[in-house]
């Protein structure tokens, strides 16, 4: 029975909903090369794993001299203290070709009609025409341009918009210009005898496909043509590609390599200093190879003595940086400092007082033993910048902007009125006041005189001064703050003065 108090009181009630936070500030990503021996089932691009049984499980040798780097890598990730919940891994592995590969044949009247497939702009003619046909399997791609030759003369050239079909066709009259019916490559006489080259060009994601195909025709109305497929090849990926397409996955905020030429890392942090995230590293050189240019990108020294050459660094030397990684994001994102943190399975540094100060006044980053303890040291970017103040930041930006648009999407209306740009000022302060719990902003404090300092001031438009334009644009601007970095301690130095003197506080 419906409920018949509907007819006197009705009550609807909505669920509303705020926006999820999609951004990661707490979890690391290994890329580097697949395992050498080939897992039983392929690897994700990018995998989720809690412990290292489930890296030994995808493949990854993680110990002795077979070791894979990425295994290796996870390995020391997880001998932290406390330890990863997770990591992800995205391993470098063949590209996926949009093109299959093409198969590219002649039709003639004579067999036409047992080899001719549908073609995409319509059927051939039947008779003496003959026609070109390129048959293709592609992977998504919406796009592909077809370049044809005719004895190394350009005769057809077009992009194609593609149809969702896997298998694809494209047919061409090798006629005269203005031949009815299809695609017309425009030869100005009927001399089709030749070698006919095909090129297939399919772009998708981060890696573009072309396939290279000849066939030759005789010319005879009763030739029955030979048949020339071309196959792709899959290369692999390289460690900037592996990198862009582990970005599509969320949930991760510092990439760290793993079995990755030296040489390859500026090209990494390139990409890294576009994104919201990190990357983090190890040279095996008294100099850290990476330009001092990047805000977003960490080195670490992995050598033990200032004589090493690489190949004397113990194995997980050469992975510092995931050791420190995953003790700095053990800590939520603000309240750390990346210098002082034990870390496990890392043999610390035993370099003279001049490398170690090169290191620090160039901003990289290294583990020595201090008071019995294996700890970090030093805990900047490449630019000079203090690694928690860059993922305080990020944090920071995130929160704000997720703060205020939960505000746009929970309410009906933000009036652009004094008590509707309130409203947003409200946002921006609860967001800096967050920031202050987590030790990213400074508290208010005090000078001598008693005067408070505080940590942040926020300012927003006053209603009253703006335009009839900028009201009627719907965009509030100049909302304003400026917030002074809480930032840690990393060295003390105390005098005092020892006396027989007798005195009085």
């Amino acid at each position: 029975m419906a409920n018949n108090l509907d007819r006197i009181v009705t009550v609807n009630i909505d669920i509303a909903a705020p926006a999820i936070d999609a951004a990661n500030f707490d979890n690391l990503l290994i890329f580097g090369p697949a395992p050498q021996v080939p897992p039983t089932r392929p690897l994700p691009d990018v995998g989720i794993y809690s412990d290292l049984a489930e890296v030994m499980g995808a493949g990854y040798t993680v110990t002795g001299a077979a070791a894979d780097p990425v295994g290796e890598a996870a390995r020391i990730a997880f001998s932290q203290s406390p330890r990863p919940t997770q990591i992800l891994i995205a391993a470098m592995q063949a590209a996926k070709p949009n093109i299959d590969n093409a198969d590219i044949r002649i039709i003639t009247a004579d067999n036409y009609f047992t080899d001719a497939v549908g073609a995409e702009d319509g059927e051939p003619l039947p008779g003496d025409l003959p026609w070109l046909q390129v048959t293709y399997k592609r992977k998504p791609v919406s796009a592909m341009d077809v370049m044809i030759q005719k004895d190394d003369v350009l005769v057809f050239g077009r992009s194609l918009l593609l149809t969702k079909n896997p298998n694809a066709y494209i047919q061409v009259a090798l006629g005269e210009a203005g031949t009815p019916g299809g695609d017309q490559m425009g030869l100005l006489s009927t001399e089709w005898a030749g070698t006919y080259t095909v090129t297939l060009t399919g772009t998708a994601g981060i890696r573009t496909t072309t396939i290279t195909g000849s066939v030759v025709f005789d010319g005879a109305s009763a030739f029955t043509p030979g048949v020339v497929t071309q196959t792709v090849v899959p290369e692999m990926l390289t460690p900037v590609e592996t990198l862009a397409l582990a970005n599509e996955t969320p949930g991760w905020y510092v990439a760290c390599a793993a079995g990755i030429d030296e040489s390859d890392f500026r090209e990494c942090a390139e990409f890294i200093e576009t994104k919201t995230k990190l990357f983090a590293y190890t040279f095996l050189q008294e100099d850290d190879s990476v330009s001092s240019i990047f805000f977003r990108s960490h080195g670490w020294s992995g050598i033990i003595h200032d004589d090493d050459y690489p190949e004397d660094v113990p194995s997980g030397n050469r992975y510092v940086h995931v050791a420190a990684t995953a003790r700095g994001l053990s800590h939520p994102a603000g309240s750390e400092t990346w210098a002082f943190k034990r870390v496990a399975a890392i043999e610390p540094a035993e370099t003279s007082t001049t490398l170690q100060v090169a290191l620090e006044t160039g901003h990289s980053n290294w583990v020595d033993r201090r008071a019995g303890r294996i700890i970090t040291r030093n805990g900047q970017t490449r630019s000079g910048e203090w690694i928690d103040v860059v993922r305080g930041r990020d944090w920071l930006q995130n929160d704000m902007q997720l703060r205020i648009f939960n505000l746009l999407l929970m309410r009906p209306k933000i009036p652009y009125t004094n008590p509707g740009i309130a409203l947003v000022e409200n946002q921006m302060i609860a967001s800096l006041k967050a920031a202050q719990d987590r030790g990213i902003v400074a508290p208010d404090e005090y000078d001598d005189d008693g005067n408070r300092i505080p940590g942040f001031v926020v300012s927003v438009p006053n209603a009253m001064n703006l335009t009839p334009t900028q009201k009627a644009s719907r965009v509030l601007q100049d909302c304003t703050f400026t917030a002074r970095l809480a930032g840690a301690i990393h060295a003390v130095r105390v005098d005092g003065v020892l006396t027989y003197e007798i005195f009085t506080v």
